[in-house]
């Protein structure tokens, strides 16, 4: 009993956690919509070719680097539940 109150308030605060990284996560994506929402993308990619495409080159590469990062967590948990 007392391993599945420890394994059930684990699971609570493991919720509680990914609850706020989701909460996070919303927050920043409202904000780059909102960023696309003011801007038309397609006429200053027209005005300003080179600018676009050094922001996107430089989001795209951070995009990637947090792709790895995430796959590598997730990796790494799998990796510590494994039985020994």
């Amino acid at each position: 009993m007392t391993a599945m109150k420890e394994s059930y308030e684990k699971q609570g605060k493991a919720l509680l956690n990914m609850s706020r990284q989701n909460a996070e996560i919303e927050k920043e994506k409202a904000e780059y919509l909102s960023i696309f929402a003011r801007h038309n993308l397609d006429v200053l990619a027209l005005k300003k070719p080179g600018m676009i495409e050094l922001r996107f080159n430089n989001a795209s590469e951070q995009v990637m680097e947090g792709l790895e990062d995430d796959t590598e967590k997730l990796y790494n948990i799998g990796a510590d539940n494994t039985p020994e």
